[in-house]
């Protein structure tokens, strides 16, 4: 029984990272910040939650190559 659950669950967690992957702009939800950095908290007022905000997310860079020079020896 466990294990049928867990299988379930992890197909639905693939299905979610490649729904994630397959998306155009894929974001992900970041704590909303004013100009001092500081977090903005959430107007219970308004219908919109405005303490959290989506950002696009960052592409992973490539690491850049080292280059290394021969040494003379003497």
């Amino acid at each position: 029984m466990t294990s049928s659950v867990r299988q379930k669950m992890a197909e639905q967690e693939k299905e979610k990272k490649v729904a994630q992957r397959l998306s155009e702009t894929p974001v992900e939800m970041v704590r909303a910040r004013n100009e001092n950095g500081h977090f903005i908290k959430d107007d219970p007022k308004t219908e919109e939650n405005e303490s959290w905000i989506k950002k696009p997310k960052a592409k992973k860079k490539a690491a850049a190559k080292k280059k290394t020079t021969a040494k003379k020896s003497k």
